[in-house]
Protein backbone atom coordinates (compact mmCIF):
# COMPACT_ATOMS: atom_id res chain seq x y z
CA UNK A 1 0.00 0.00 0.00
CA UNK A 2 1.26 3.28 -0.83
CA UNK A 3 0.29 6.86 0.56
CA UNK A 4 1.18 10.79 -0.29
CA UNK A 5 4.22 12.15 2.07
CA UNK A 6 2.34 14.83 4.28
CA UNK A 7 5.29 17.35 3.28
CA UNK A 8 6.40 17.20 -0.07
CA UNK A 9 3.53 14.96 -1.68
CA UNK A 10 5.24 12.39 -3.10
CA UNK A 11 4.69 9.16 -2.70
CA UNK A 12 5.97 7.40 0.12
CA UNK A 13 5.75 3.20 0.82
CA UNK A 14 5.02 0.95 3.48
CA UNK A 15 7.82 0.00 5.92
CA UNK A 16 6.34 -1.97 8.67
CA UNK A 17 3.13 -2.13 10.18
CA UNK A 18 1.30 -3.71 13.76
CA UNK A 19 -2.20 -4.60 14.58
CA UNK A 20 -3.25 -2.22 17.06
CA UNK A 21 -6.52 -4.45 17.68
CA UNK A 22 -8.86 -7.17 14.96
CA UNK A 23 -9.61 -4.31 12.70
CA UNK A 24 -6.64 -1.47 13.56
CA UNK A 25 -3.58 -1.46 12.21
CA UNK A 26 -0.49 0.96 12.33
CA UNK A 27 1.30 1.63 9.69
CA UNK A 28 5.18 2.92 9.20
CA UNK A 29 6.10 4.90 5.89
CA UNK A 30 9.08 6.19 4.68
CA UNK A 31 8.64 9.06 1.73
CA UNK A 32 10.39 7.62 -1.63
CA UNK A 33 11.84 11.33 -2.45
CA UNK A 34 15.26 11.47 -0.95
CA UNK A 35 15.38 14.74 -0.42
CA UNK A 36 12.60 14.73 1.86
CA UNK A 37 13.16 10.84 3.55
CA UNK A 38 9.73 11.55 6.01
CA UNK A 39 8.96 8.59 8.34
CA UNK A 40 5.30 8.90 9.69
CA UNK A 41 2.74 6.54 10.70
CA UNK A 42 -1.31 6.16 9.78
CA UNK A 43 -3.93 4.39 11.02
CA UNK A 44 -5.30 1.85 8.69
CA UNK A 45 -8.94 0.58 10.14
CA UNK A 46 -12.60 -0.63 8.89
CA UNK A 47 -14.94 1.76 8.74
CA UNK A 48 -17.92 -0.61 7.81
CA UNK A 49 -19.40 -3.76 6.37
CA UNK A 50 -20.93 -3.52 3.27
CA UNK A 51 -21.53 -7.28 2.83
CA UNK A 52 -21.54 -9.77 5.64
CA UNK A 53 -20.41 -13.57 4.99
CA UNK A 54 -23.90 -15.44 4.06
CA UNK A 55 -22.44 -18.23 6.61
CA UNK A 56 -20.99 -17.82 10.28
CA UNK A 57 -16.98 -18.68 10.33
CA UNK A 58 -18.15 -21.17 13.08
CA UNK A 59 -19.89 -22.76 10.58
CA UNK A 60 -17.36 -22.99 8.08
CA UNK A 61 -14.79 -24.68 10.59
CA UNK A 62 -17.00 -26.88 11.93
CA UNK A 63 -17.95 -28.17 8.26
CA UNK A 64 -13.87 -27.98 6.84
CA UNK A 65 -13.31 -30.11 10.07
CA UNK A 66 -16.09 -32.82 9.02
CA UNK A 67 -14.49 -32.60 5.09
CA UNK A 68 -10.98 -33.49 6.48
CA UNK A 69 -11.91 -36.07 8.32
CA UNK A 70 -14.40 -37.75 5.75
CA UNK A 71 -10.90 -37.70 3.53
CA UNK A 72 -8.79 -39.04 6.32
CA UNK A 73 -11.10 -42.14 6.07
CA UNK A 74 -11.43 -43.13 2.66
CA UNK A 75 -9.82 -46.19 1.39
CA UNK A 76 -7.34 -46.41 -2.07
CA UNK A 77 -7.34 -43.16 -2.71
CA UNK A 78 -3.92 -43.74 -4.11
CA UNK A 79 -5.39 -45.86 -7.41
CA UNK A 80 -4.94 -49.26 -7.83
CA UNK A 81 -1.07 -49.16 -9.08
CA UNK A 82 -0.04 -47.80 -5.67
CA UNK A 83 -0.97 -51.76 -4.36
CA UNK A 84 1.89 -53.27 -6.46
CA UNK A 85 4.33 -55.63 -4.96
CA UNK A 86 7.74 -53.87 -3.42
CA UNK A 87 10.14 -54.62 -6.71
CA UNK A 88 12.63 -54.24 -4.02
CA UNK A 89 12.28 -56.95 -2.02
CA UNK A 90 14.43 -59.45 -2.34
CA UNK A 91 12.75 -63.68 -2.48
Amino acid sequence: MAIKCPFCLQMSHCRSSQYLSDSVKRIYYQCKNLDCSCTFTALESVEKIISKPERLIEEQTVEETKMQMRKGQSLGRYGSSFNLPDRHAQS
